[in-house]
């Protein structure tokens, strides 16, 4: 299937990327032109593969809308989306506030790993806003 998808692709000049059962076309005007009829392409592939597309998660994006994939917004660069940003850093803020027993509100085992491990994912997709979460993380006190 996916190398089905990748030649049709690469033959209409669009860019053919998957990641679990997330598949991605990526293009330009071109794609945009013509994206009802390479949707129909790609749902028979997927369709002549023993597979189905699920219409709730199809969707079409333009260049000044929110493009995500896999839960990362990918418009310019890789990154994540702001409202989940705002969370964590929320989450890191009552902690200084408050201490981590009270911030720990959906009751993680190990609270400060889980923390780190958010805080690393967001500085693999930008470095910026992974140090400055980072910088509020090393400043709570987790010996309570």
């Amino acid at each position: 299937m996916d190398r089905r998808i990748d030649a049709y692709s690469h033959a209409a000049g669009i860019r053919y990327t998957r990641y679990a059962d997330d598949l991605t076309l990526s293009g330009g005007p071109e794609l945009a032109r013509r994206r009802q009829s390479l949707l129909n392409a790609v749902e028979t592939i997927v369709f002549q593969e023993g597979f189905r597309l699920n219409p709730a998660k199809t969707r079409m994006r333009q260049r000044h809308q929110r493009q995500v994939v896999t839960g990362i917004v990918v418009n310019d660069h890789p990154n994540l989306a702001r409202p989940e940003f705002d969370r964590l850093k929320a989450i890191l803020h009552d902690c200084l506030l408050h201490g981590p027993t009270a911030a720990n509100r959906q009751h993680h085992n190990d609270f400060r790993a889980h923390l780190l491990g958010r805080i690393s994912w967001v500085a693999a997709l930008n470095p910026a806003r992974g140090a400055r979460l980072r910088a509020t993380f090393d400043a709570v006190s987790w010996e309570q």
